[in-house]
């Protein structure tokens, strides 16, 4: 099986948190240590890239952004910059409740004509529960230089593969990104 690479992403200012919701106790781990458990048997490598290096403990490849505020876009790119596989499964750190059953899926529907696969569910699309391969990169980046930096955008610029998420609980799909959101 070709090895695939892990990308969570935390970088985000965690605004509605009030503090870095990736490091958040949750069940008595951080809550990025849940999405790192779920990935880590069914990749090589993981990577976090996050602009607090405090994710740096986790043991993971470890790279902040390059472009400051330029949201999941500009970790993306990181991520697959810096990733040593063509295929790359790119997770936000605030879903915790993602399973490896959903990723092996994921990388299942991968075929060569294909950009990214992820799923739908409800008609919205989870662009940070989904499979990227390496090629898209540089369109990736042309779009982050140019300032475009809605994912769902630019995903319409890329071949996808959309998987039905409606046989998934609807947690296994919930960003944790309000106190209300522990509950």
């Amino acid at each position: 099986m070709e090895a695939i690479s892990a990308i969570i992403l935390a970088g985000g200012k965690s605004s509605r948190m009030g503090q870095d919701k990736g490091l958040m106790l949750l069940d008595g781990k951080p809550m990025i240590q849940h999405v790192v458990d779920t990935v880590k048997p069914i990749v090589s490598e993981i990577i976090i890239v996050a602009n607090n290096t405090s994710y740096q403990s986790f043991g993971n490849k470890f790279y902040v952004d390059e472009v400051k505020k330029s949201g999941p876009l500009a970790g993306l790119c990181v991520g697959l910059k810096h990733s040593e596989t063509h295929l790359n499964i790119v997770l936000s750190c605030d879903v915790p409740y993602v399973t490896t059953e959903m990723l092996e899926v994921l990388i299942k529907e991968f075929s060569q004509q294909t950009d990214v696969v992820l799923f739908e569910k409800q008609e919205e699309l989870h662009p940070l529960i989904a499979l990227y391969s390496k090629t898209c990169l540089p369109l990736l980046q042309s779009f982050l230089k140019e300032n475009e930096l809605k994912l769902k955008y630019v995903l319409n610029h890329l071949n996808i593969n959309k998987i039905d998420g409606t046989s998934y609980a609807e947690k296994c799909f919930k960003n944790i990104n309000t106190p209300k959101d522990f509950l």
